[in-house]
């Protein structure tokens, strides 16, 4: 299978490629250019949906019909998407801006902390 691990996983690098293949393919058929400015503001977007799915699952707007979960999953994957996108285009990595800003405070964790979180 292209772009995955053995155990089937993407890498967070392999999924960035992936999805900037696919964003191509979009910009093709579409005829939209992927400029700086439209990543970022096509992510601002995709939240924006993300917010109004979230309301939807919760309660908070208009009825939106059946589906309110699958559409709220399916805003996550786009922001996802459109977050690596982004990212791929700075030339910024996640995985180290993670560490550096998130994983810093892995020395304050104590057990509770961790408590049904992994598998």
């Amino acid at each position: 299978m292209i772009g995955r691990m053995a155990d089937g996983a993407r890498t967070l690098p392999e999924l960035a490629d992936e999805v900037e293949i696919i964003s191509r393919v979009y910009e093709r058929l579409y005829g939209v250019q992927r400029t700086d400015d439209w990543l970022v503001l096509k992510l601002h977007e995709e939240v924006g949906e993300l917010t109004q799915a979230y309301l939807a699952r919760s309660g908070r707007s208009r009825d939106r019909g059946p589906g309110v979960d699958e559409a709220f999953r399916a805003e996550l994957a786009d922001v996802l998407a459109q977050l690596l996108l982004v990212a791929r285009r700075f030339d910024v990595d996640l995985e180290a801006e993670v560490d550096r800003k998130w994983f810093r405070w892995r020395h304050l964790v104590e057990p509770q902390d961790e408590a049904g979180v992994r598998a």
